[in-house]
């Protein structure tokens, strides 16, 4: 308990310190800013996260994963690039909703790599809510690492959850019941095209997230720390739209 407070501790001064020194380390996201910064502060909070950008390199030799589009001259400033990659942020909530059963389960953070862009996929009333550009993930969520390609072709109906989990393109942390419940979950999300509009529930139960635990998992589960808008150093913050 003592070290989870100290490296916390560590932790938070350590974004102070970044933000002094750049300030638009604080909400800085890859489509406009650079993130190195905040991706060695991500693999330190959620260890080996950084792994999967060698998984997608090797996948992409192995054509698994179609080549990146080339990079353009400038940032992109939430243009074309950044609405495709919400598009399919958008397509994975829908399709995970759309798999739950009617059960609620936990929230979910996902971050890209690439770009260190930050959504969350949360349980509620009228089914499930997708946010894109937050800045963190929250107290209680299923932490999902992947990168833009990826979400892609899961969007796309050409790559499986549980396959990208099985080869590394997707990293999870957090408890390890919670790991097990999503993975029972969405595993099969992306063996068919993902709805590209909100589908209205075919019942009077709200598609929610969910699955009994009824597994373990066997990723690491660090400290779960709540990301504030001044400290986000993290996350593509939500101020550049």
């Amino acid at each position: 308990m003592r070290r989870h407070v100290y490296v916390t501790r560590l932790f938070l001064l350590s974004l102070a310190t970044a933000a002094t020194l750049s300030p638009s380390a604080s909400s800085a996201c890859g489509y406009h800013d650079d993130v190195t910064m905040a991706r060695g502060l991500l693999n330190w909070v959620y260890p080996d996260a950084l792994h999967v950008l060698g998984s997608i390199s090797a996948a992409i030799a192995a054509h698994r994963l179609p080549p990146p589009a080339p990079a353009a001259g400038a940032p992109d400033l939430f243009g074309a690039k950044y609405g495709k990659t919400v598009r399919s942020l958008e397509r994975l909530g829908r399709g995970l909703g759309a798999t739950s059963g009617g059960m609620r389960g936990p929230s979910v953070a996902v971050v890209l790599i690439e770009p260190m862009l930050w959504a969350r996929f949360e349980p509620g009333g009228a089914g499930p809510r997708t946010r894109v550009h937050v800045t963190g993930p929250e107290p209680g969520d299923v932490v999902l690492v992947s990168g833009e390609t990826v979400i892609g072709e899961i969007a796309s109906g050409r790559l499986t959850i549980g396959k990208a989990h099985e080869i590394g393109l997707i990293r999870l942390y957090g408890p390890a019941a919670q790991q097990a419940q999503f993975l029972l979950a969405y595993e099969q999300v992306g063996r068919l095209p993902l709805p590209v509009t909100a589908v209205k529930a075919a019942s009077s139960k709200s598609p929610v997230f969910a699955a009994p635990a009824t597994a373990t998992a066997k990723a690491s589960s660090p400290p779960q720390l709540k990301i504030s808008d001044n400290g986000g150093a993290l996350a593509c913050g939500p101020g550049h739209h």
